[in-house]
């Protein structure tokens, strides 16, 4: 019975948070483990999360609108989940921010960038890889990760960035 009225609680959660967010052009869905976990999705109307019996969250992400990659949760293991607006990722001409160069080889700075922030790096399923403080005029060292899309959010903005 426990786990049939967390299940509920969960989907509720997960339904209000897409009803305040349908405007967006994609939702951060953010899961929140027990153990201070956490894994990020940004979702695109070809995704899909449902439960898959009394004891597993599902997440299939549409990559490319044509391969669906599963996630699979046991939901004793969830505490809860959000999720939040984001930033339309083709938009990485935003006036007030922008990656320069783009796309990038081994090092990245944010021209547009005034004072100091909070920044986070995921890859495209929503992982995050690395997160960190970036000040005006900072150049940031990317010369570790594999070749590929990256989405760096910074100040609630998304951007999408290409490491060659």
């Amino acid at each position: 019975m426990k786990h049939i009225l967390k299940r509920g609680l969960l989907l509720l959660a997960f339904i209000i948070g897409l009803a305040f967010n349908l405007a967006a052009q994609s939702t951060q869905m953010t899961i929140h483990f027990n153990d201070g976990s956490e894994r990020s999705y940004y979702m695109s109307e070809n995704d899909r999360v449902y439960f898959e019996d009394n004891e597993t969250l599902v997440v299939e992400l549409a990559i490319y609108g044509k391969d669906v990659r599963s996630d699979r949760f046991n939901l004793a293991d969830i505490r809860k989940i959000t999720c939040q607006e984001t930033v339309d990722t083709n938009e990485n001409l935003l006036p007030d921010l922008s990656i320069f160069p783009n796309p990038v080889h081994d090092a990245l700075m944010l021209p547009n960038l005034k004072g100091t922030m909070q920044a986070q790096l995921y890859t495209l399923d929503g992982k995050l890889i690395k997160s960190f403080e970036i000040t005006e005029g900072q150049i940031v060292d990317i010369s570790d990760l594999p070749i590929g899309m990256y989405l760096l959010n910074v100040d609630s903005k998304t951007l999408k960035l290409m490491k060659l």
